[in-house]
């Protein structure tokens, strides 16, 4: 969920423009109140997700760098569907991931990246709870306000291989209004989409939205699949202001509605157990956020 957990939020722009060295952190915290499952039962989410990387620009067209995200999800249930008191209560999550980018002097990037994650319940089997694929994109800048590209993303999750298109975006549509990715490409989805507002040169707002997947390798005592996989999904909704109290550091709060969540259990052999719904997942959170 949130850029990992109910929305999995990395917060990291796209960041084409910056010369040097870059260091970038982020930590966010983000909750759910209760939610409903379809067949009855209650859950509730606390998370917490910390991120650092650093770019460097070789010279004016290589860029290499290094980022880690560290994710933890803790969970509460109530009279849950899975017949149960706690089918998990902490997940955790690694992930780390190394881009390289190479930009012409006509205006195009080229990018690929290698990710590694590994994402298991707590007390999981960490060498059986590896994820880990790359993505790929081009992208041309097209005007001054404009850049626009298409990529592709392949990993190899816990029980099986997924891949999926996305679109990389920095529209500059007014000299206030932006639609641009608010997410990184990686293993839990692509970059999604978000609308935002300069109220001034330190304040905006937004409204976004993006797919999510997570998968999560459970515990030997787990009670529904000891050895087993959760996967979680989402297609989160959110409202998104930020404010820029210092040139090197932005506080952004979220809220949102997290839609068609979806919560699977598959054995040690990949064969699906159960699958459940929730009904509508409210969320709200906020992340601090530095650059160097």
């Amino acid at each position: 969920m949130l850029k990992s957990s109910l929305l999995t939020l990395l917060l990291a722009s796209i960041g084409f423009a910056h010369a040097g060295t870059n260091i970038d952190m982020t930590i966010a915290p983000l909750g759910t109140p209760k939610f409903d499952f379809d067949r009855g039962g209650k859950g509730r989410l606390e998370s917490l997700q910390a991120s650092f990387g650093i770019n460097h620009d070789l010279n004016q067209q290589h860029n290499v760098g290094l980022n880690i995200q560290l994710a933890r999800e803790s969970w509460e249930f109530e009279q849950s569907p899975w017949k149960v008191a706690e089918p998990w209560k902490q997940l955790e999550r690694v992930t780390f991931s190394v881009p390289y980018r190479y930009r012409t002097d006509s205006g195009w990037t080229f990018a690929v990246a290698a990710d590694a994650s590994n994402s298991k319940e707590k007390n999981a089997e960490a060498k059986e709870s590896w994820i880990y694929g790359m993505n790929a994109y081009v992208a041309k800048t097209v005007s001054p306000t404009l850049l626009f590209g298409v990529g592709a993303g392949v990993y190899r999750q816990l029980e099986k291989t997924t891949g999926f298109p996305f679109l990389i975006i920095d529209w500059k549509i007014t000299p206030n209004l932006t639609l641009a990715n608010p997410f990184t490409v990686g293993p839990v989805g692509p970059a999604g989409l978000e609308l935002s507002w300069a109220f001034t040169p330190q304040f905006d707002v937004g409204v976004g939205g993006a797919m999510r997947q997570f998968q999560y390798r459970l515990a030997k005592s787990n009670p529904l699949a000891p050895d087993g996989v959760l996967e979680e999904q989402y297609a989160p909704v959110f409202l998104h202001a930020a404010y820029k109290f210092h040139p090197s550091w932005r506080v952004d709060a979220y809220t949102g509605v997290a839609a068609g969540g979806k919560f699977t259990i598959l054995d040690s052999n990949g064969n699906e157990l159960s699958s459940e719904k929730a009904k509508k997942m409210p969320f709200f959170g906020f992340a601090l956020n530095g650059r160097f």
